[in-house]
């Protein structure tokens, strides 16, 4: 057992053999058939479909050894690593939530809002500063393609900031009021809570100002308290005030930049994009924003 494992230690880190050819791969591939016992030969196989090692070895399985289970460990067994397995509504949600999701032009740039309650839209401070800057903002909804690749039709909208009207630099965050949303989309849902590392978190965005877009992989959680949240989803210039969804698709933080960030606490800087706690956005709205603190708690 012990050579093995140097032996794959060895193999995983000696790269490619010849182009396009990793050293384990070629490995695997030369003992498979020399594997007798059939829960070996599957790890092997379920390797080659979980890592992009080399062309995939062909499985010789009988038709039965396909069908499922009643024993619940035997199911769990033939999952290597994380569980990427969910249940498909979980794509109903994100659907749904990305309906919620606006496209913002301000008089400086471009950046994203989302609706959490029936006309109260949020994004980043950076993106939306004053009510001067919010009266000059179009509000895009549904600025995104269709199943088909093309684009939908949009609906603009203007805002009314005289009616509701919340900013704060520190925590780079705006609350606006907008007019005439007439049912256009279902609020999102904010969830104050505190993520663990190596969570999983999704952000629907407009990258780069352009068309809507969601990110779901390399997304886990890096660093997160009551206020920060540092995670390695994909985001760019423009998505600024998008919403960071957990695995529910609630809201969990609202992301506001990226780059070389450091980590709270430490001297330590990484590439990392960041995110504002909704955990210290609920508490500084009951604060010193009540009225809009009271419309989502209502909303929830």
């Amino acid at each position: 057992m012990g050579v093995s494992v140097e032996v794959i230690r060895f193999l995983s880190r000696f790269g490619q053999v010849a182009y396009g050819k990793e050293a384990l791969s070629v490995f695997l591939n030369n003992i498979h058939p020399y594997i007798t016992d059939e829960p070996d030969k599957n790890f092997v196989i379920e390797l080659f479909q979980k890592y992009p090692l080399d062309t995939p070895i062909s499985p010789s399985r009988l038709i039965d050894s396909w069908k499922g289970t009643l024993n619940q460990s035997d199911i769990q067994e033939k999952i290597i690593g994380e569980n990427t397995l969910h249940d498909v509504y979980i794509l109903d949600l994100a659907l749904e939530a990305a309906k919620a999701v606006v496209h913002l032009k301000t008089p400086t740039g471009l950046g994203t809002g989302f609706m959490i309650s029936n006309n109260l839209l949020i994004t980043n401070n950076h993106v939306i500063e004053s009510k001067d800057e919010a009266n000059q903002t179009q509000f895009t909804f549904n600025y995104q393609l269709n199943i088909d690749g093309g684009e939908c039709p949009v609906t603009i909208k203007n805002a009314l900031p005289d009616k509701y009207f919340y900013t704060d630099a520190e925590l780079d965050y705006t609350v606006v009021a907008l007019k005439d949303i007439n049912n256009l989309c279902e609020p999102l849902k904010l969830k104050s809570k505190r993520l663990r590392l190596d969570e999983r978190v999704s952000i629907i965005q407009h990258p780069g100002g352009h068309l809507k877009k969601i990110s779901m992989q390399n997304n886990f959680i890096e660093y997160a308290d009551d206020i920060v949240v540092q995670y390695t989803t994909s985001t760019l210039p423009g998505s600024s005030g998008s919403p960071v969804f957990d695995n529910n698709f609630n809201v969990v933080a609202v992301h506001h930049s990226g780059g070389l960030l450091t980590e709270p606490g430490t001297s330590h800087k990484y590439l990392r994009n960041e995110g504002t706690s909704i955990i210290s956005l609920m508490k500084d709205l009951e604060k010193n924003a009540p009225a809009i603190y009271r419309q989502l708690i209502d909303h929830a």
